[in-house]
């Protein structure tokens, strides 16, 4: 669940993308992850019953710019196999090149890079792009 509501992480952003023009039944759901890891391996079996995952050869990965890179590393673990590409977002009106200068926007990107080698040496997220 996402803090301040009552909606699912998943049900939120596909409002979103609804709203942005994409038709709500090309949007594959999964709403039982407590975090990325479990997010990547819960939709795995998603992805695979209603495309297959053989048949992918690459994935976008969405997220804030704080955030995002531990995304597609989180996909590298799971999912070595497709090629990742990176599209952040973000809320801040500091722009994504000033992150440094906006104390909440840099306090965001240090917790996560903070977080990189812990979860490196966990297993949860792989070096990406991978060396």
């Amino acid at each position: 669940m996402t803090a301040g509501s009552e909606l699912s992480e998943c049900a939120i952003i596909k409002k979103e993308m609804v709203k942005g023009g994409i038709p709500a039944d090309l949007i594959l759901e999964e709403h039982r992850a407590t975090n990325t890891g479990e997010n990547v391996m819960f939709s795995l079996p998603v992805i695979d019953a209603a495309l297959g995952l053989k048949d992918i050869r690459s994935v976008i990965c969405l997220g804030n710019t704080w955030t995002a890179c531990r995304y597609a590393m989180t996909l590298q673990a799971h999912w070595p196999e497709v090629e990742k590409m990176l599209i952040t977002v973000d809320s801040f009106a500091t722009p994504r090149a000033l992150w440094h200068t906006d104390p909440e926007f840099r306090r965001r990107v240090l917790r996560e890079w903070d977080k990189i080698e812990a979860y490196k040496a966990k297993g949860f997220i792989a070096e990406w792009p991978a060396r």
